[in-house]
């Protein structure tokens, strides 16, 4: 609060509520010099006004969760614990498939040896929820809804792609390459082992189950229909993730909601994209500012609103949190994936993830300045 006061100081109150209100955003010709760090800080003593975090926002949210019942059985500790039982009986017979408890294992071992002083929740359906989560400090909300692969044995028996073909629209490593971003510097990431091919949570619940690849051909994906039943069970997936978005972002409050997502190597494509669509105007200098810093660090180009401008789930956030600085972004394949595109390169993950870290170090910087746009 002592950073924020002296800000106060700095420029009159009226000036404030006038110019960097998120309800009365107008740039007059008037310019006014503030760091990223401070522009947060604003927008959060903003929202403070109409929103109460709890003391434990943690308990408060694992309590919601079981209450709820939704989910049934869920694990929840310190990533110690799931490190320390990784090959133990309840935690291997914890999930419904090997595949599913491998992948979720290797996670749980990548993690720990990045922050070892994590609180993580860990669902049945293939979430994983890591808790960095430090009170009245800057946080972000990170979501990797596209980064898995699993798919249920009995559903994929009834699809015409195959691993391969699917492997190519996957968000391969996303995880790895975004998720430093919430362990080392502060919030909540929501990882998702699921495959889009089998529940897209990216789109609307009536999309959400592809009824058409992505290829030239536009064929069914199927080789053979899905059941009712089966449909069913689907979208009940869907509405349980977006029931345990609700929960985060009823219980947390965010500096920053980040969708992260890779994209394939078409003609044209940046090295980087961001999707700023859902921005608020206020923010959009930050923009500009990781715009200079992805090319510091010698990406070649970078993209804005192309190809994607920003998907369901931050539409969706956006409604809810208008005034929070939502956004996403797209890793073009070509920097971390071997010539064929069938293999991540384990070095070149790792340049990302740490980049990543860099461009998204939220520092003073009073060389960016709000001005009237004429």
């Amino acid at each position: 609060m002592g950073k924020l006061r002296k800000l106060f100081q700095k420029i009159k109150f009226k000036f404030i509520l006038e110019q960097l209100s998120p309800v009365l955003i107008r740039l007059s010709s008037r310019s006014i010099s503030f760091g990223l760090s401070e522009r947060f800080l604003l927008f959060q003593f903003l929202n403070q006004a109409s929103r109460k975090v709890e003391d434990n926002p943690y308990l408060n949210f694992v309590s919601i969760i079981k209450n709820y019942k939704i989910f049934g059985k869920i694990l929840s500790g310190t990533i110690h614990d799931f490190y320390r039982d990784r090959n133990k009986s309840y935690f291997i017979h914890f999930f419904t498939s090997k595949e599913l408890y491998l992948q979720i294992k290797s996670d749980i071992e990548r993690v720990h040896d990045i922050n070892n002083n994590l609180k993580v929740t860990i669902f049945k359906e293939g979430f994983i929820i890591y808790d960095n989560y430090k009170t009245n400090q800057f946080n972000i909300l990170l979501l990797t809804c596209h980064s898995g692969t699993y798919i249920t044995p009995a559903i994929e028996k009834k699809m015409r792609l195959t691993k391969e073909q699917r492997y190519s629209e996957e968000d391969i490593a996303s995880d790895e390459i975004y998720s430093k971003l919430v362990l080392k510097q502060g919030g909540i990431w929501i990882d998702n082992k699921i495959s889009r091919y089998y529940c897209d949570l990216n789109r609307n619940i009536s999309k959400c189950i592809y009824s058409s690849n992505t290829f030239a051909d536009n064929e069914s994906i199927w080789e053979k229909a899905l059941t009712k039943a089966e449909e069913e069970k689907i979208h009940e997936l869907y509405r349980k993730f977006y029931f345990l978005l609700t929960d985060l972002l009823g219980t947390y409050k965010f500096n920053v909601i980040f969708d992260g997502h890779t994209m394939k190597d078409f003609k044209g494509r940046a090295d980087i994209s961001m999707g700023t669509h859902f921005i608020p105007k206020f923010y959009l200098p930050i923009v500009g500012s990781i715009t200079r810093k992805i090319k510091y660090l010698n990406y070649e180009s970078v993209g804005i609103n192309k190809p994607f401008r920003g998907g369901f789930i931050l539409e969706w956030m956006s409604i809810k949190f208008p005034y929070v600085f939502i956004f996403s972004m797209e890793v073009n394949k070509k920097l971390y994936m071997t010539k064929n595109r069938l293999k991540a390169i384990p070095e070149k993950v790792e340049k990302l993830a740490d980049d990543m870290v860099n461009i998204f170090d939220i520092v003073e910087d009073e060389g960016y300045r709000l001005h009237d746009n004429k």
